[in-house]
């Protein structure tokens, strides 16, 4: 067991250098979603693991090591492929809960 602890904090540190060496966020090397809020009229989630629940008033998006939670009214998605969503209404709050 702790050689694969090892191993894990081993390449977490390459990943950290990697993405100072290349400029580029962590997260993004290590296949975390991106979030761009855009007022409280708009969201776009990048790299998501599909929808956990929908409503008009919560939507809970799966995503790596987390659950996405938004909460808000007159929420809808407006578009959804393999790598993004986009959300629109009114974002009251958006927060990022354990996987359950």
């Amino acid at each position: 067991m702790k050689t694969i602890q090892r191993q894990s904090a081993g390449l977490k540190a390459r990943i950290r250098a990697a993405a100072e060496q290349l400029d580029v966020p962590e997260g993004m090397l290590r296949g975390l979603p991106q979030l761009t809020l855009d007022g409280d009229g708009q969201l776009l989630v990048e790299r998501h693991l599909g929808i956990v629940e929908y409503g008009t008033q919560r939507i809970r998006i799966a995503a790596k090591e987390m659950t996405i939670e938004v909460l808000g009214s007159d929420l809808h998605l407006t578009a959804m492929d393999r790598d993004s969503i986009r959300i629109r209404g009114r974002i009251a709050s958006v927060a990022y809960l354990d996987r359950e």
